[in-house]
């Protein structure tokens, strides 16, 4: 079977996660994948993936929302059996960094996504947006590579280092909490914040180690975090997100703390793998617990570990993903769409 992924120009995390780690299973499973970057204001990088589009079996939209109505149209006629993906609240991106709504990035969600056989959502809160319009859509988080990360060694005594992993985009989230970090630091006088991103961060009254985010350094970071946190604010953006940094700490047995928001609550269940958090208190007691009780560190690291091996692993998201694929070829003659 052939596979035509169309992906937006740039380097996006979830390009990878979802799509370019996962090209050696689908090799494996009989998928042949064909990778074409589209740019929204290039008709002829459309009109190529046009023409490609009819010497594939199923072409799938990785949070591509830049095609115009009639290369939709045009895109639909040279292959009905479209895919689409994504691991974001892209209908509401303006408040990513809390703007108003306009329903600009709505419209171009409808628009897409009326014109697909099948979506892929990465959680339940996207799953419903995708439903409204498609009747085929299944829910697959974001998830990781098992083989790439490796149980740590879990540390005696206090647990000072608390750590963030993620694109500075999400920095702002950190400082969301600094009240209860620094609560904290008054605390644990030796607690520090490690924070691992393409930007600094200083926070006031919080020691913060910065590091720079490379692949090849990723899981030793990790590694060293004796607490991972993910705090978000509520919002229809971060209600979107797929908690791929909680999955990130529980592959390597960091114990977790988050704020309870979107997936995060489907993830973390609290007191058993991890914390959730929603008031300046919650994340002061949670992060306090787990600094001054490394049992319950170890004990929460496994718990979260051997959730990630049943649920989040690489190798299943593959194979789920395969069998849609397998599935939505398989009805060339049908639309499973409300819309012809």
């Amino acid at each position: 079977m052939r596979a035509l992924c169309v992906v937006e120009h740039g380097d996006a995390p979830s390009t990878r996660l979802r799509l370019r780690d996962c090209l050696d299973h689908y090799k494996r499973l009989g998928v042949e994948v064909t990778v074409l970057t589209t740019r929204r204001s290039s008709m002829a990088s459309q009109l190529k993936i046009i023409k490609q589009a009819r010497h594939h079996d199923v072409v799938l939209l990785f949070k591509t929302l830049g095609f115009k109505p009639v290369e939709l149209i045009l895109l639909r006629r040279a292959n009905p059996r479209i895919i689409f993906d994504f691991d974001d609240a892209l209908m509401f991106r303006e408040q990513k960094h809390r703007q108003p709504l306009d329903g600009k990035n709505f419209r171009k969600f409808l628009r897409t996504i009326k014109y697909c056989s099948a979506s892929v959502a990465g959680n339940d809160f996207l799953a419903c947006f995708a439903r409204a319009c498609v009747r085929r859509t299944v829910v697959l988080p974001t998830s990781i590579d098992l083989a790439k990360y490796h149980l740590k060694q879990q540390s005696d005594g206090l647990g000072l280092t608390i750590g963030w992993l993620g694109l500075s985009d999400g920095l702002p989230y950190l400082r969301h909490i600094q009240p209860a970090l620094k609560r904290l630091t008054q605390l644990f006088p030796g607690l520090r914040l490690k924070v691992i991103s393409d930007k600094p961060l200083q926070l006031e009254g919080v020691a913060v180690e910065n590091e720079p985010w490379r692949l090849e350094t990723e899981q030793a970071h990790l590694s060293s975090f004796d607490i991972g946190i993910m705090p978000l604010w509520d919002s229809l953006w971060t209600r979107g997100k797929c908690g791929y940094k909680i999955l990130q700490y529980m592959g390597v047995g960091t114990a977790v703390v988050a704020s309870d928001v979107g997936a995060n609550s489907e993830i973390i269940t609290s007191g058993e793998n991890g914390y959730l958090a929603r008031t300046e208190d919650d994340w002061v007691e949670a992060i306090r617990s787990l600094i001054e009780n490394a049992e319950q560190r170890k004990t929460f690291g496994l718990r979260g570990r051997q959730l990630v091996e049943r649920h989040y692993s690489l190798e299943v998201f593959a194979q789920n993903y395969v069998e849609l694929l397998r599935e939505v070829a398989d009805n060339a003659s049908a639309s499973f769409g409300y819309t012809s």
